[in-house]
């Protein structure tokens, strides 16, 4: 195997010595199965793989190299290798199992052939075997070094001679003494003789100080490395035989200075050699004979070479090898030593310390591998348990601990000791083995106690092998550069950190010990409390066993994670608590939010209510001078016993208060108080929408029992007030802003509010458990108390305040939760009023129902639906402009929630109680219908402007941002506004920037250029022709520019707050939007207490504001600072489409009365004129969809001549205006939605449309569209007998047109012409399914023609074969009598005159 350098080899890794002690135990099996006569034809296979001299043969081997290895072997097996062939395969670097088969062989073939022991070849094997351990070619060292250790092991298994006499035939070993002597001096002898690396001496006696190797050349250094490891693994090969097990001293000694002459060779073989010391230490069984060894050579040769008094001295100056091989000896039990070994080197006091520099240099040792001292380090301080290694009893064993990390990981390894230089790739390994072995994340599986934990992942610890490696640059060659400016190449760390980190959470989510659990995730997250979002793990999630919701736990499982939540929501609530910086206390109440949103995933929830307990008293609350109710009645109780007695509603703010004590705090800084407001609206609204969710869908468990999703929220929100109610009755103090008088009366008064409305839901509830009275109607009462006051609550809690800001610097702030507060009591007040009417109305005491000052009544659904459209058009439930207000942003979430929850309640009320109270039909007037229209579509909805919609406004679409300066001082120089006005004119409050929004961009800023010129020039020209030299005049182009500039600025911030206000706007109308859907619900239309004028009358508002917003949409795209509501307009585009198409389309009418027929007229009369101007083919298409949901309010739309007059106009404008807005989506929803009137309406338009067209395409469509009326209104089974009728009576017609359209010039292009004999295909379908004829022989014989003539003109096969078959086709319709000829005619001519004309004419 040929060598690159010196340098690549210098320094091998020890991992041959454990590859070889893998493939000797492979070997050792094939041994046993031959001394015992079992061996099999075919082995199975080995387990255990080679791992080669640098690793190389530990490496993965692809699928074909395996496949081609296992089949050789199958073939290796099936017949016993040649004897010299079995030394070639003995190199094998392909499998360790091919290895294993020629030494099986090899040693078959000495030791058990017919002749018994084979002296002459196992002399000459075992000479091969010792030629072949210093052979560096493929995998030699370890396959004829295992080969030996069995070829040993075997021959002292025959007999105390089998060795000496194979020695005996050794011709080396004749020449000298040691004839007999012990086999293993013998074997010693011949290895040293084979791996010879002394220097050779001169002719004149002296050291030349060279080297020869065996062919007395120049030996060179690859040649002496392989003879030292040859040396080394022969030694090893003895030791493992077991021959020295029985041998004196003096043999084991010779051996025992065979290592000890390889330590001091090189530094690069201290390692194996102190390795193979140990080994070759515990294969002895007696302890004297160790203890000899130990005091005699290996202390004074090698552990103790210079002697010091000094015990930490000597410490210092130890190597890692050294201080393996001691910690060693001294376990050894019943061996005694001399100084220095008799005492501990690890246990005693500063020990660690002094060997911390020999511990941390083994980092040259890479990953996988591991220096041997630490093998040994672990078991010095650990011992085996129940399949794991724990930290053995003693204070010692846990300093030992604290040591390692403090002054081998931290100080050493990463440099966090003065002066200490950078940590290296290579000892950031070695910490990162370290830290991980210790948590149990190696095949060791060290146990520490929890109590270490903390100790070993170290902040510092943390940051450095897991933070900063994992936060760092990805990816092999991405270049990063260092502090000092120099660019360095990221190598393999960070893939080692991640697998490793990985490692470490799984066998702590393994192990079932929650405390432990808890420890490693408080040490990651007081490292860094963003330490899963940083390294982009879910390692303290899975700790936490924070599962999604697919992940199903079992009972155990349950527990388990209860407890440990429990102990992680303590932690978390210390940390918030004790937290010196609003980014640490925000991070933990993140933590704390997350983990009560996995909770709420599944009922109870309890943890989750523990969270917003305590987000509750800590922000809203003072609670340091809380007191127990049940402290004054067990006085002399433990502590432990008083905590359990604890009121569960108490315990987060007890908490709090043990924590600010503990901690020495007066309460929680304002800045954390204000984010945990803003997490507890969050929360809560998030377990509104569970509920919500819970209560449209049964699951498996429930969060309030088996009760109505109204009362389920009622349930939830009343515990949280009455969590309030009791902690400010307990002595905490609420927080209060800073003008609490002026707020009491309105605070009082906004209580006795919530008291009632919760005493009318309370009375409600029990009306309906005791069930007397109509069930529907005290369902419906309890429905609508129990929202309105879970409406009431949400704004209630809202009125809780976090109290002054450390330091007031920003009074705007102040002054918008001014504004809100005041908002709330308003809206808290209308509601009240809004609960007393309707629970009055729904029990029959209106005064409307006895006539008396009826009309002076407010209606209480209009007054509900304006109090709701109000709330979400305000900050309350909408968003603000300004969006600095983070905890608003979070309670309207809670605030909508509640709103559609009312309004959900509302409209279950009414559909119980419209057939019992009349009164309540009435209460859906015009009056709420505009407000809910108006919320929607705005003020000028039913008003809006029908100009012409080619002419789109684009005033603002000319892109300011590419102007220079000097275009921008022109544009600003035509403007006419006094300068000195400027700024004051945009300095002023928000009052007057919404007074002007309604003009446009461009003249938010208008200047006089005369002004603007004087200004410019007056004064400076003034001073300068004064004082100036000689008069001259200067002006300063400079000012001129900024002055151009500044102006610019300011008209992109004005159009930027325009642009947000407009985007706030969108987003209430959205919101607001629900409101209808949930009106124009299924369940509404099917009780029909819904008014048609509700109905119709609301689509052509939305009709219109859709096409405004898509008109805007269409000019937002082609400027540049509209783009910002792109989104909103956009989803609120959708949503009216979806109002449109999903919701009051479904709508149908059930009054025949005329009123509903004029009304249904009146609407399709309006939609069909917004029709005639839609803007884009979705815009006709809801157009259509809102003809058709009107036209079927009328009653016997089929005989109205108005509804066919309509459609036929659209088709006349759809077929001859090439302008025309008409789009084809009409005719096809009419054909599919209401096929009968599509067979009277549209089928003589349509024939007309197919000769008169415009184009070729509509022509075409025209006759497509009436194919589809013969092909799918025909097989309509609710097609009326009029619609069939008619059907058959223009068949005459629409042949001709067929016939016209087959040999029309322009639709001769094969795709027209193929779409025609499709539709041809289809009307000659309809006319053979009728059992009756419909069309004269000369009408089936003029089709036939024509569709002959059409397919002789095709190109296509098909289409040609196609035509054939519709010809024969027609040959089977049966034609129409000829007596019918005159009947059919005279119906046609009395059918030519429409009603409608006639009126007509008459009335002019």
């Amino acid at each position: 195997m040929a060598r690159k350098s010196k340098k690549k080899t210098a320094q091998p890794a020890s991992s041959a010595i454990d590859e070889y002690m893998t493939e000797d135990e492979s070997i050792n099996e094939e041994m046993n199965e031959i001394v015992n006569g079992e061996i099999e034809s075919e082995r199975k296979g080995t387990n255990n793989s080679d791992d080669g001299e640098s690793g190389k043969e530990g490496e993965d081997k692809s699928t074909d190299t395996k496949s081609k290895h296992n089949s050789s072997n199958n073939k290796s097996t099936a017949s016993t290798i040649p004897f010299m062939d079995t030394f070639y395969l003995l190199s094998s670097e392909d499998s360790s199992k091919d290895r294993s088969i020629a030494a099986r062989d090899l040693i078959h073939h000495c030791f058990f052939s017919d002749g018994g022991i084979n002296s002459k070849d196992s002399a000459y094997a075992l000479n091969r075997l010792l030629n072949g351990i210093y052979s560096g070619r493929a995998a030699s060292r370890q396959g004829f070094a295992s080969c030996l250790t069995s070829f040993l092991r075997v021959g002292q298994s025959q007999g105390g001679d089998a060795l000496k006499s194979i020695l005996k035939e050794h011709s080396e070993l004749k020449q000298t003494d040691l004839d007999d002597a012990h086999p293993a001096i013998q074997i010693r002898q011949m290895l040293r003789t084979a791996t010879d690396i002394s220097t050779v001496e001169s002719s004149s006696g002296k050291k030349s100080g060279t080297k020869k190797n065996r062919f007395a050349g120049k030996m060179k250094g690859i040649e002496e490395r392989d003879h030292v490891f040859g040396r080394l693994f022969g030694i090893l090969a003895v030791v493992r035989s077991g021959i020295l097990k029985s041998t004196p001293d003096e043999v084991l000694k010779g051996y025992v200075e065979d290592l000890i002459e390889l330590y001091h060779y090189k530094k690069w073989m201290r390692e194996p050699s102190v390795h193979a010391l140990i080994e070759l230490v515990s294969s002895l069984d007696k302890k004297k004979q160790i203890s000899s060894l130990t005091n005699d050579f290996i202390t004074p040769k090698l552990i103790f070479l210079q002697e010091q008094k000094d015990r930490t001295a000597w410490l210092e100056q130890l190597t890692a090898e050294q201080i393996a091989l001691g910690v060693h000896l001294q376990q050894v039990e019943g061996a005694k030593y001399a100084y220095p070994l008799d005492q501990p080197l690890l246990t005693k006091a500063n020990a660690i310390q002094s060997v911390s520099s020999a511990l941390a240099s083994t980092s040259s040792a890479v990953y996988p591998r591991c220096h041997v001292v630490w093998n040994v380090v672990w078991m010095c301080l650990t011992e085996e348990s129940d399949g794991q290694r724990i930290l053995k009893a003693g204070k010692e064993y846990t300093k030992a601990i604290n040591d390692i990390i403090q002054y081998v990981v931290v100080e050493k390894l990463l440099g966090k000791q003065d002066g200490a230089a950078a940590p290296t790739h290579e000892r950031r390994s070695l910490a990162l083995q370290i830290v991980c072995t210790l948590c149990a994340s190696c095949d060791l599986e060290i146990v520490i106690p929890t109590t270490l934990i903390e100790s070993v992942l170290y902040k510092e610890v943390v940051n450095t092998i897991f933070l900063n490696v994992l936060c760092a640059s990805s990816g092999s060659g991405k270049r990063k550069i260092n502090a000092d400016g120099a660019a360095t190449i990221e190598p393999h760390l960070k893939p080692l950190t991640t697998s490793l980190l990985n490692e470490l959470v799984n066998r702590c989510c393994e192990c079932g010990d929650v405390d432990r659990q808890v420890a490693f995730a408080k040490a990651f997250l007081s490292a860094d409390p963003r330490f899963d979002v940083k390294t982009k793990t879910n390692s303290v999630g899975s700790i936490s066993m924070m599962y999604g919701v697919d992940k199903k736990l079992d009972e155990g499982e349950m527990k388990q994670r209860k407890e440990l939540w429990e102990k992680y929501l303590s932690f978390l609530e210390e940390k918030i608590v004790s937290a010196d910086s609003l980014h640490g206390a925000t991070s933990y109440i993140e933590l704390m939010y997350k983990l009560a949103k996995c909770d709420l995933t599944q009922a109870p929830a309890d943890e989750a209510r523990r969270v917003v307990r305590f987000f509750m008293s800590a922000a809203f609350y003072d609670c340091s001078n809380l007191s127990s109710p049940s402290s004054s009645k067990k006085k002399k109780s433990t502590k432990k016993s008083h905590i359990a007695e604890l009121p569960q509603e108490l315990s987060s703010a007890l908490r709090i208060n043990e924590l600010l004590k503990s901690h020495n705090l007066s309460s929680i800084s304002h800045a954390a108080r204000k984010i945990m407001s803003a997490r507890f609206y969050s929360l809560l609204s998030d377990f509104i929408s569970v509920l919500n969710a819970q209560g449209r869908q049964k699951n498996e468990t429930e969060f309030y029992g088996k009760v109505n999703r109204p009362e389920t929220i009622y349930r939830a929100l009343s515990e949280i007030c009455g969590i309030s109610s009791l902690l400010e009755s307990s002595g905490a103090k609420k927080f209060s802003s800073k003008e609490v008088d002026e707020r009491d009366d309105q605070m009082e008064e906004s209580r006795k509010s919530l008291l009632k409305v919760q005493a009318i839901a309370n009375e409600a509830l029990v009306k309906e458990c005791d069930g007397k009275g109509d069930a529907e109607s005290l369902r419906a009462k309890s429905v609508f108390a129990t929202s309105c006051a879970s409406l009431m609550m949400s704004l209630y809690l809202q009125l809780s305040c976090c109290g002054n800001p450390d330091t007031s610097d920003n009074e705007a702030d102040e002054d918008d939760e001014e504004d809100s507060t005041e908002a709330l009591h308003e809206f808290i007040a209308d509601l009240a009023d809004v609960v007393t009417s309707f629970c009055a109305l729904m029990e029959g005491h209106a005064k409307g129902e006895d006539g008396e000052d009826g009309e002076e009544d407010e209606n209480p659904l209009a007054a509900a639906a304006g109090l709701l459209v109000n709330i979400l058009s305000s900050p309350v439930g909408g968003d603000d402009a300004d969006r600095t207000n983070a905890v608003q942003a979070s309670a309207s979430k809670l605030t909508r929630e509640t709103v559609k929850l009312m309004w959900s309640g509302i409209i279950a009320a009414m559909n119980a109680l419209h057939e019992k109270q009349e009164l309540v039909k009435t209460l859906l007037n015009e009056d709420v219908m505009t407000t809910l229209i108006e919320s929607v579509c705005g003020e000028d909805a039913n008003g809006a402007d029908q100009k012409d919609d080619e002419s789109i406004d684009e005033s603002d679409a000319s892109s300011d941002g590419e102007e220079d300066d000097s275009k921008v001082f022109i544009k600003a120089n035509k403007m006419e506004v006094d300068l000195d006005e400027v700024e004051n004119t945009n300095s002023k409050g928000s009052d007057d920037e919404e007074a002007g929004a309604a003009e446009t961009d461009d003249d938010s800023v208008e200047l006089d250029p005369s002004q603007l010129e004087n200004m410019l020039l007056e004064d400076s020209d003034a001073e300068m022709s004064d004082s100036g030299p000689h008069g001259v005049l200067e002006h300063h182009a400079g000012a001129d520019k900024a002055l151009a500039q500044l102006i610019k600025l300011k008209q992109e911030a004005r159009k930027a707050s325009q642009t947000e206000r407009e985007r706030v706007e969108l987003c209430n109308r959205l919101r607001c939007a629900t409101l209808l859907e949930s009106l124009f619900s299924p369940s509404v239309f099917k009780n029909g207490w819904i008014p048609i004028e509700a109905i119709l009358g609301s689509m052509v508002p939305i009709l219109r504001y859709r096409k405004a917003l898509a008109k805007s949409i269409q000019s937002s795209a082609s400027s540049g600072h509209s783009k910002k509501a792109l989104i909103e307009k956009n989803v609120i585009l959708d949503k009216l489409s979806m109002l449109l198409k999903d919701r009051v389309s479904k709508y149908r009418c059930s009054s025949k009365d005329s009123d509903a027929s004029e009304v249904a007229m009146k609407a399709s009369t309006e939609i069909y004129e917004e029709m005639k101007h839609s803007l884009t083919s979705a815009d006709c298409s809801c157009c259509s969809i809102a003809l058709i949901t009107s036209v079927r309010c009328i009653p016997n739309s089929e005989e109205n001549e108005d509804v066919k007059e309509i459609y036929a106009s659209l088709i006349n404008d759809w077929a001859t205006r090439k302008a025309s807005k008409i789009h084809l989506c009409v005719f096809d929803d009419l054909i599919k939605r209401m096929p009968s009137l599509a067979s009277i309406a549209l089928i003589t338009p349509l024939s007309e449309a197919s000769r008169t067209g415009h184009s070729a395409f509509i022509k075409c469509e025209s006759v497509r569209l009436l194919a589809a009326i013969f092909h799918g209104c025909s097989a309509d089974e609710t097609l009326s007998d009029k619609a069939r009728s008619l059907l058959k009576e223009s068949s005459g017609n629409v042949a001709k047109s067929f016939s016209d359209a087959l040999a029309d010039s322009s639709l001769q292009k094969a795709k027209h012409r193929d779409e025609v004999m499709h539709a041809a295909k289809h009307f000659v379908n309809f006319l053979k399914a009728q059992k009756d004829g419909v069309l004269t022989d000369s009408e089936l014989s003029t089709l036939r023609e024509s569709l002959a003539k059409a397919g002789d003109k095709c190109n296509s096969k098909g289409m040609k074969q196609m035509c054939k078959q519709v010809c024969a086709s027609i040959s089977d319709v049966v034609p129409r009598r000829t007596d019918d000829k005159d009947k059919t005619a005279k119906r046609s001519n009395t059918a030519k005159t429409p009603k409608s004309t006639k009126k007509r004419k008459t009335k002019k």
